[in-house]
């Protein structure tokens, strides 16, 4: 009876330390899990995910020191929730779980060398002539840093978040949402449909020809859900790998993979060629 009695307490200490090491792991579904359902499009940046790769003019719309930051300490995500259309300005989200919600405001106040206020949720960023800038605000170990007009108000509601009103509540994004990538762009279906109804007024006649388009070919594949994945495995010969899986109508998943290697070119020289050829900004 002692013996038995010993076997099942090395056995539950055994699962206790199983579940105490994997109480770390954070699932992509756990992170959209905490993102507004009706943002744009939600990125997320895996631990090894190569931020030299990203071009530099990215930094126009994201600030890229901020990104390189929290990369240092792990993954984490970034969603586009709105734009501004009086100067096309983003308002972005930020989401981690590797930095407290101090450890974000010491990043914000160097990064956008501003001054902050406290508040009963967090923090906000103020700069020399009183604007917002952003605000700082955490829960359930996740820390949120939200940029732009309203900026408090929306990381305000950031916490009052509930799991139907997020991206987990998008079945077909869900369904293709796990991957290892170094990289994952994830579109859901509130994205897909509004691009579908965006008015050209405002637009130019190109702009126009290019939202008919995209217009005509949502309307012929019907997409419910976007994954764009890329990842780049260092061996002896570097191997770039892409891969795009799409949702349609009637449950449907199309799955695109494609991959790249050469032993005079590296990622680096592949994405610069690219970007010297006009394919990229």
């Amino acid at each position: 009876m002692n013996k038995v009695i010993v076997l099942l307490s090395a056995i539950f200490l055994f699962i206790s330390a199983l579940i105490t090491g994997c109480g770390g792991d954070v699932s992509i579904q756990d992170e959209l899990a905490m993102i507004p359902g009706l943002c744009f499009l939600h990125v997320h940046i895996g631990d090894n995910m190569n931020m030299g790769l990203i071009p530099d003019e990215v930094n126009e719309y994201i600030p890229m020191w901020l990104c390189d930051s929290l990369h240092t300490r792990g993954s984490f995500g970034v969603s586009l929730l709105g734009i501004n259309l009086t100067d096309l300005s983003p308002q972005l989200l930020f989401l981690s779980r590797e930095v407290t919600t101090d450890e974000m405001l010491q990043l914000g106040i160097y990064g956008f060398n501003c001054d902050f206020e406290e508040n009963l949720e967090g923090y906000n960023l103020i700069d020399d002539r009183g604007s917002m800038i952003g605000s700082i605000v955490g829960r359930d170990g996740w820390t949120c840093l939200v940029t732009g007009s309203g900026a408090d108000r929306t990381a305000g509601r950031w916490l009052e978040l509930e799991r139907d009103e997020s991206l987990m509540s998008d079945v077909d994004l869900i369904s293709i949402s796990e991957s290892d990538a170094d990289l994952s762009v994830l579109i859901s279906h509130n994205s897909i449909a509004f691009v579908s109804v965006i008015p050209t007024g405002m637009l130019s006649r190109a702009e126009v020809r290019t939202l008919n388009k995209v217009k005509g070919i949502i309307q012929t594949i019907k997409p419910n859900a976007l994954r764009i994945s890329f990842s780049i495995i260092e061996n002896e010969l570097p191997v770039t790998l892409l891969e795009i899986q799409l949702v349609r109508n009637g449950d449907i998943i199309t799955t695109l993979r494609t991959s790249f290697s050469d032993t005079g070119l590296t990622p680096e020289d592949l994405l610069q060629i690219i970007r010297d050829g006009g394919f990229l900004f």
